[in-house]
């Protein structure tokens, strides 16, 4: 249903001050607040139509209206336009993902909390598998005496690092055959096509150096064992608590429950995502225990594959604001992948 121009005007006051206050709002105040150049009571009648179609609640009888989960989708579909992080916002953004990260898990969790922190919501982050990734090389570099650190590279980047126990005779020039032994082995298969029967074949290739290669097969083994389901990465959460809509002990703690269980947000957020943003607000979630919050995501290709991204909140959000930083960030991400050489 379409609305007057007067109306639209209403709407938008109403949901900017309850998401600003999370108080109902009243005809006087709203008069008084933004200088409207109509009465209190003229505002008042048209609050009415406004519930009457149902775009606004009256909570209590001599309360003022808040918004109905239906009149922030009107204002989300046809009213709202998206703000940006600020420049000096995204400016902190590009310096935390500065070209001297080369691992993916440190991209993951500094974008995570540049959302949490700018839109003061939780973020979360759903990093597709990477069983599609192919292995490109490995390396395994002596950092201090009896200790060397095995990298696996593949063609999404570093994505695995781990100290392992060397013999203190064992020198670096030595380290790097034992890693071109797992190179020629592996070089080119995807994760997903590495057998232990490829691994268990080094073993056996040189006795000599079997304590490295032991070391280096259990770090691998670790990679293969995590590398078959999506990874959720949450971030901020405990910015809901400071929300008034969970004072409540027991929707605080359904909330809580869905940011333990991986499974569950990955229900939550719809399986087919593009690259624009979407969101969800309120009942619209298929999920009970979330009915009580909306979400606000966007997608994003790595590795071939599509991850998600996106906050999570109170129905009472500042969906313009959580809207044009997930937009920003999830540009930035893209750019950053592209230039990398990840996508």
């Amino acid at each position: 249903m379409s609305l007057t121009e007067r109306q639209r005007q209403i709407l938008e006051s109403i949901i900017k001050d309850y998401v600003s206050t999370a108080e109902p709002v009243g005809s006087r105040a709203m008069v008084r607040k933004h200088g409207l150049s109509i009465s209190a009571a003229t505002v008042r009648n048209e609050m009415a139509d406004l519930e009457e179609m149902g775009y606004l609640e009256q909570p209590h009888t001599s309360a003022g209206r808040i918004p109905s989960e239906q009149g922030f989708r009107y204002y989300v579909d046809y009213m709202m336009e998206s703000v940006i992080p600020s420049d000096a916002e995204i400016d902190l953004l590009h310096q935390a993902l500065d070209d001297r990260i080369q691992e993916w898990n440190d991209v993951v969790q500094r974008v995570g909390h540049f959302l949490s922190q700018v839109t003061n919501y939780a973020s979360f982050i759903i990093v597709p598998s990477i069983k599609l990734s192919q292995f490109h090389d490995l390396q395994i570099i002596p950092i201090q005496e009896g200790q060397a650190i095995v990298l696996v590279v593949t063609d999404i980047g570093i994505i695995l690092h781990r100290r392992i126990t060397i013999p203190t005779s064992m020198t670096a020039d030595e380290l790097k055959k034992v890693g071109n032994l797992f190179n020629r082995a592996l070089r080119g298969k995807r994760l997903l096509e590495v057998k232990r029967s490829d691994l268990m074949m080094l073993r056996d290739e040189i006795k000599s150096r079997r304590q490295v290669i032991e070391k280096t097969l259990e770090a691998i083994d670790t990679l293969l064992d995590h590398s078959q389901d999506d990874r959720v990465v949450i971030t901020g959460a405990l910015n809901i608590i400071k929300e008034p809509e969970f004072k409540d002990l027991d929707k605080l703690r359904k909330v809580l429950t869905i940011f333990e269980e991986d499974g569950q947000l990955k229900d939550i957020v719809p399986d087919q995502i593009g690259e624009q943003v979407g969101i969800r607000i309120g009942k619209e979630n298929k999920l009970d225990d979330i009915k009580g919050m909306s979400l606000v995501f966007a997608g994003y290709k790595t590795g071939g594959e599509m991850g998600k991204m996106g906050v999570i909140g109170p129905v009472r959000m500042e969906y313009w604001k959580a809207a044009g930083t997930v937009e920003s960030v999830s540009r930035i991400i893209d750019e950053l992948l592209s230039k990398r050489g990840l996508k």
